[in-house]
């Protein structure tokens, strides 16, 4: 027995160094061919550089080369210069001093697109539409974005002077805008769903996964349990790009066991597993839990909702999420430049991936397996690699091309300017006040009521607007036509009756989209007239997807059996 023993532990050993030895051989090989190839780009870069037919920028042509050998691995690998790291550097800093502003080019004209709730500039009565003629002594006729922003910005407790165009005013108007540090908020809007507290239902929108996300979404449950206790709840990741990964585990937390997988991330590396688990019991173990989410919820809001989904703890509502299941880290580099590199691939707790892209290059390979059948830990049947998928699909409709070109076009936005002008009353000038922002309009029922034949002044509106809507269909007619004239085809006659039916069908598609178009409609007045608060109470009570999950979350039967 000894003897077979020993044979067998030398049978053992001779294995283990043959694998040894085969991997030192593909690690001398690779060692080779990346002194090679280092070589070889280092030789054809000096080349190039001293003795090209023209004068070479060393430094545009290397990042152009860096820029190009990047794309052949997946789109979150990206390299930041010297001039990227002292940007991302100011932004983290974040000591300068902002007015809460977001502006944008509007017709070419530098336009408020949304102050920030409470901010200054909207506790003095800067609205959405309102054109910057003028920021302290420079004319805005000639600035970009940037620059607006670098003169708006400055040391917190300083002021700037703002002059401002409203719709058709005769006079513009002057506003002395404090600077002070901007407030970083990743819940949006938490409240409750029903008419007050006592049906218990909390609903919370997280934006992003920043720092002290998982706080802020602990502090706003809290607080509505200490209210009246909680009998459901609805998060919704809508949206939501993702962000720390820490974030997400911590607000999973909330919700199951301690001691609980909620992600791992696996590398190529030695192929190392790393878990990140609970370390907290949940506050919230039992209460009926829906969470919403759509096609651009991602990373991080995919492994909130996929975690909950594993765990049969929430039902997941909406529509299949992005499909991002790729961890980057960062590398400094020298010369104070930056790698931000992918090194692995997210799991769930049962171990399904998430990513649901397979990025191919002649360089190398983003492999995701086939779609694999999983089993949740209540044995509800589940994929990997497709995203999460939703256990309530919620069917979205196409956007039409013309509701594309509208938006393009900023149709909503412009025509919002001339439909408060003309229905809303001028508020005066009351002096601000800290509590109760400034509006510029009167708030009447009539002026909210943007639905109110709205649509039929939209409708005489943009024809006069100067706005083109221009569709694919033009553009063929377009070169048809083009090529008849080239030609010399004599059908005039048949080109303006087709040019005349297809004016005459956009027409009838703009009036089949009535209901959305005066929902953007609607959205961007009640932009002007009312607070960032106020906007988020009249969007969650008119939102189908949320009152489908209000309706869900409030029979703890149908949840449950949803989830068994």
């Amino acid at each position: 027995m000894r003897r077979h023993f020993a044979s067998g532990s030398h049978l053992i050993l001779g294995l283990v160094l043959v694998s040894l030895l085969a991997a030192a051989s593909v690690y001398r090989d690779d060692l080779f061919e990346l002194r090679k190839n280092f070589e070889i780009f280092g030789a054809l870069y000096e080349e190039i550089a001293i003795n090209y037919v023209d004068d070479v920028r060393p430094q545009p042509f290397m990042r152009a080369g860096i820029d190009a050998m990047l794309t052949q691995l997946d789109p979150y690998t990206q390299y930041y210069d010297e001039a990227d790291m002292v940007d991302m550097q100011l932004m983290q800093r974040r000591k300068i001093g902002t007015v809460g502003l977001n502006v944008g080019l509007r017709g070419g004209r530098l336009t408020v697109l949304a102050p920030e709730n409470n901010a200054a500039a909207y506790r003095q009565g800067i609205r959405t539409g309102d054109i910057i003629l003028q920021i302290g002594e420079t004319l805005t006729d000639n600035l970009t974005v940037e620059e607006a922003y670098d003169l708006l910005m400055g040391q917190p407790r300083t002021t700037v002077d703002v002059l401002v165009q409203r719709g058709a005013e005769m006079s513009p108007r002057l506003f002395v805008l404090p600077r002070s540090l901007p407030r970083s908020q990743n819940v949006s809007y938490s409240g409750y769903l029903g008419a007050d507290s006592t049906d218990g239902i909390a609903y919370l929108r997280l934006d992003i996964f920043g720092d002290r996300s998982a706080r802020e979404v602990k502090r706003a449950l809290r607080n509505m349990d200490r209210d009246g206790a909680l009998h459901g709840i609805v998060l919704d990741l809508r949206g939501n790009p993702g962000g720390i990964v820490g974030e997400a585990v911590d607000i999973v937390e909330l919700f199951i066991p301690k001691g609980s997988v909620v992600a791992s991330t696996r590398t190529r590396v030695n192929d190392s597993v790393q878990e990140f688990k609970t370390d907290e019991d949940p506050l919230f173990p039992e209460i009926p839990l829906v969470v919403l989410m759509d096609r651009y919820s991602a990373s991080a809001s995919e492994i909130v909702a996929g975690a909950l989904q594993d765990y049969d703890r929430a039902v997941i509502i909406g529509e299949t999420s992005y499909g991002k299941g790729l961890v980057q880290i960062t590398r400094p580099l020298p010369h104070n430049t930056l790698l931000k590199l992918t090194v692995s691939h997210y799991y769930l707790p049962t171990g399904r991936t998430i990513q649901s892209f397979e990025l191919n290059s002649a360089s190398a390979r983003v492999a995701i397996p086939t779609l694999t059948s999983f089993k949740t830990f209540g044995g509800r049947p589940v994929r990997g690699g497709a995203g999460v998928e939703p256990d309530r699909p919620i069917a979205v409709e196409a956007t039409s091309e013309i509701e594309s070109v509208l938006r393009q076009e900023s149709a909503y936005f412009l025509f919002a300017d001339q439909w408060v002008d003309k229905h809303c009353e001028s508020a005066g000038s009351e002096a601000p006040n800290s509590e109760t922002p400034l509006n510029p309009r009167k708030v009447t029922p009539s002026c909210l009521e943007a639905d109110i034949e709205s649509f039929d002044e939209f409708m005489e509106w943009l024809p006069q607007s100067g706005i083109k809507v221009v569709t694919d269909s033009d553009a063929v007619l377009n070169r048809l036509e083009s090529e008849i004239v080239a030609e010399k085809y004599q059908v005039t006659t048949e080109l303006k009756s087709l040019r005349t039916a297809l004016e005459s069908q956009k027409r009838t598609q703009l009036t089949s989209l009535r209901q959305v178009i005066e929902t953007h409609i609607r959205e961007e007045i009640r932009a002007r007239l009312l607070s960032e608060y106020d906007r988020h109470v009249q969007a969650v009570a008119s939102d189908p997807w949320i009152a489908g999950a209000n309706q869900l979350v409030r029979d703890p039967a149908a949840v449950r059996r949803m989830l068994n």
